[in-house]
C-alpha cells in the first residue's frame, strides 16, 4: 500500500474551527446544514408528558454535558460554527404517551435543528419514538466548539427503524449476572437502539430465577442464595428496559436444558445427570419426561407465572437441542415409543404443541428455537421461530414469522476454544501442524461455532436474504447470542460490544440503504470506528476493533490498497 505523507502547519490545523458528527446507527434521511450552532449555558429539553421521556431527558441532559464527546476519525460532515445564535432547548412533543411497548410499537422520528440556533424539534408519535430521537440529539452534540464548547450539529431528520426486533440474548444462567450488569448491557442497547432484551435465565447447570410457584427450584438449583434474581429484582430488570424503550422477553427454555429441575424433582426427569456425552449437547445431561403428568404441570405453571409477570406479548418456549437418545435411555418412554409407533420427535412436537396452546391461552404469542419445525413439527403460525442454524426463508415459506440468530454470524461465545475439562486433543505430539492435528490447526480447536464472529461478519449480515414476498411469513429481525459458558461480568462488554452495535445498524437502518444499495463496510468503517471509542467513553467496556491509528487515518489499515491513497499528515517544525 502506498501511503501518502502531507505536511501541515500545527497552527493552522489548531486555527481551524470545524466540527464532525457521526451517528450510529445512520438514520434513514439526514439532511444536513453545515452548521453548527452553540449549545447554549441554560440549554434545556422541554415538552415531554411521558414520565419515562422526562427521565430520559434528564439524562440525556446529564450524558451530553459529561462526555463532551469530540469524534476521533476525521471523517464525517464538516460545520461552520454559527454566530447567529445559540441552541436554548429541545422540544418534544408525542402524540401517543401511553402507547404499550411492544413488538410492532411505532419507533419513528422526527428531529429539526435549525442552523441559526434558537430551539430544536423533536416529534414522534409515540413515546417510545421520542426515546430514540434524544439518543441520535445527544449524538448531535459534541464539544468541538471554541476552546471546546459543546456545539450542536445542525440538520433534518426523519428515522425509523426497518425491523421491529432488535434484540440480544444474554444467557445468565451458566454465569451470573449482577443487576447492574445487565442494566449497563441495556443502556448500551439504548445507545444502539435495540429494543429486545431476550432474557435466557435458566439452564441445565443453574436455575437462578426464582419462581414464587417453585420456589424449590432455585433454592435448590441457582449456585449460591446470593446469585438469584427474585421477583423484585425481576420488576428492576423490566422497569430499567422499558425507562430506554426495550422490551424483556423471557426464556424459559424446555424439555431439554432442564436439569436443574432435577435437583428439586428428580421423578419428572429422563436421564438425569448421567454421563452426557451420547445423551446431551453439554453437561450436564438431563431432560424433562414428556410423558410425567407432573413435569407437564409444571412447566405449564412455570410458562403461566412468566406470562403473568413479564408484561411483553412474547414469551419464549425454548425447544432447543432436545436428544432422543436421552428419552430413549428411560424404560417408560421406550416402551410408550414401541407400542405407539412413535419416534422421539413425535413425542416432543406433541410436548411442544401442548405448551403453546398454555402460552396462547395466557394470552402471550409463543416463541420457539427451530429445531421443533426442523425435526418436523407443526405448529400454530400464531408462533414465532428463532432460527440458528438454517436461513429465515426456510420457516417464513412455512408460514412462520422468524427473529433471526444464525450461529455463524450472530453467536458472539464462539471462537474462544473448549471449556469441557480434561480434552486431550488440545494435546499436539509435534508441537506443530500436522495433517492428522486438524484439532489445533485449522480446526475448531474446542469451540463448535468457530470462529470468533467479528464485527465485519456480522454487519455483512442480510435478514432478507432469500425471503421472498410471496411467504406468508416475514423476518421480524435479529438477535445477537451471548451464551455464558465462558462469559460473566467480567467479560460481557467485550464479547457483547461494539459487535452488537454492527446487528444494530443493519436492523434499524437496514442492510440496504434508501436507494436499495447494500451498505459496505468500507463506508460504514470509519464511523464504526469512532462508535466504537464513544461507547467506551460512555462507559461500556467495548472491545477495540484496531489500533487507534486506523480510526485516525482512515484507509491506511485496509486490506486492499484504496483509491485515492490515504493521507497521513506530517507536521511541520
Amino acid at each position: 500500500m502506498k501511503i501518502s505523507f502531507a505536511i501541515a502547519s500545527i497552527v493552522s490545523l489548531a486555527a481551524s474551527v470545524t466540527a464532525e458528527t457521526l451517528l450510529f446507527p445512520i438514520p434513514q434521511d439526514v439532511e444536513w446544514t453545515g452548521h453548527g450552532a452553540p449549545l447554549a449555558s441554560n440549554f434545556k429539553i422541554s415538552g415531554a408528558k411521558n414520565s419515562i421521556v422526562q427521565d430520559a431527558a434528564a439524562r440525556y441532559t446529564r450524558l451530553i454535558h459529561k462526555e463532551k464527546w469530540v469524534p476521533v476519525s476525521p471523517v464525517g460532515k464538516k460545520v461552520k460554527i454559527t454566530s447567529t445564535g445559540q441552541l436554548h432547548g429541545l422540544s418534544v412533543s408525542v402524540a401517543d404517551n401511553h402507547v404499550k411497548l411492544d413488538a410492532d410499537v411505532d419507533e419513528s422520528y422526527d428531529l429539526t435543528v435549525p442552523a441559526k440556533g434558537g430551539q430544536a424539534v423533536l416529534n414522534a408519535k409515540t413515546w417510545v419514538g421520542a426515546l430514540r430521537g434524544l439518543e441520535t440529539f445527544s449524538q448531535l452534540v459534541t464539544a468541538t466548539g471554541n476552546k471546546g464548547a459543546l456545539v450542536a450539529h445542525t440538520a433534518k431528520i426523519h428515522d425509523k427503524p426497518v425491523y421491529t426486533h432488535r434484540g440480544i440474548l444474554l444467557d445468565t444462567s451458566r454465569n451470573f449476572y449482577p443487576l447492574k450488569d445487565i442494566f449497563r448491557q441495556l443502556d448500551a442497547m439504548s445507545y444502539n437502539k435495540m429494543n429486545v432484551f431476550h432474557w435466557h435465565a435458566t439452564d441445565s447447570q443453574a436455575w437462578p430465577l426464582v419462581s414464587e410457584t417453585y420456589p424449590e427450584l432455585s433454592k435448590n438449583g441457582a449456585y449460591s442464595q446470593k446469585e438469584v434474581y427474585r421477583p423484585n429484582d425481576v420488576k428492576k430488570v423490566i422497569a430499567y428496559a422499558k425507562s430506554r424503550g426495550i422490551r424483556v422477553i423471557l426464556e424459559v427454555d424446555n424439555p431439554a436444558h432442564t436439569a436443574t429441575i432435577g435437583l428439586s424433582h428428580p421423578d419428572v426427569m429422563a436421564c438425569l445427570f448421567d454421563w452426557w456425552g451420547p445423551i446431551a449437547a453439554e453437561p450436564p445431561a438431563g431432560q424433562l419426561n414428556p410423558l410425567n403428568k407432573k413435569a407437564l404441570e409444571i412447566t405449564s405453571n412455570l410458562l403461566k407465572e412468566a406470562a403473568k409477570r413479564f408484561p411483553d406479548s412474547v414469551l419464549h418456549m425454548g425447544g432447543d437441542e432436545i436428544n432422543g437418545k436421552c428419552w430413549e435411555t428411560n424404560k417408560e418412554i421406550a416402551a410408550y415409543l414401541k407400542k405407539h409407533n412413535m419416534t422421539t420427535d413425535d413425542l416432543w412436537h406433541d410436548w411442544t404443541n401442548k405448551l403453546g396452546a398454555v402460552v396462547e391461552k395466557a394470552k402471550k404469542r409463543p416463541m420457539l428455537w427451530e429445531d421443533g419445525v426442523v425435526s418436523g413439527g407443526d405448529f400454530s403460525k400464531n408462533t414465532i421461530i428463532q432460527a440458528w442454524n438454517f436461513p429465515p426463508h426456510n420457516f417464513t415459506s412455512k408460514g412462520y414469522d422468524v427473529v433471526s440468530s444464525q450461529w455463524d454470524y450472530f453467536y458472539l461465545d464462539c471462537g474462544h476454544g473448549g471449556w469441557v475439562g480434561n480434552d486431550t486433543r488440545y494435546i499436539s505430539p509435534t508441537q506443530q501442524s500436522t495433517p492428522a492435528d486438524t484439532f489445533n490447526y485449522g480446526g475448531v480447536g474446542g469451540s463448535w461455532c468457530a470462529p470468533y464472529k467479528s464485527w465485519q461478519r456480522v454487519y455483512t449480515y442480510d435478514p432478507s436474504y432469500g425471503v421472498k414476498k410471496t411467504d406468508k411469513g416475514k423476518v421480524l429481525g435479529t438477535e445477537v447470542c451471548l451464551w455464558s459458558e465462558q462469559s460473566d461480568p467480567h467479560t460481557v462488554d467485550s464479547k457483547l460490544w461494539p459487535r452488537s452495535a454492527a446487528a444494530a445498524e443493519i436492523t434499524w437502518s437496514g442492510a440496504y440503504d434508501k436507494k436499495g444499495e447494500r451498505r459496505t463496510l468500507g463506508a460504514v468503517q470509519p464511523r464504526f470506528q469512532d462508535w466504537t471509542l464513544h461507547l467506551q467513553a460512555r462507559a461500556i467496556g467495548a472491545a477495540p476493533i484496531s489500533p487507534k491509528f486506523c480510526t485516525l487515518y482512515p484507509g491506511t489499515c485496509d486490506l486492499d490498497e484504496p483509491t485515492p491513497a490515504p493521507v497521513v499528515p506530517i507536521p511541520h517544525h
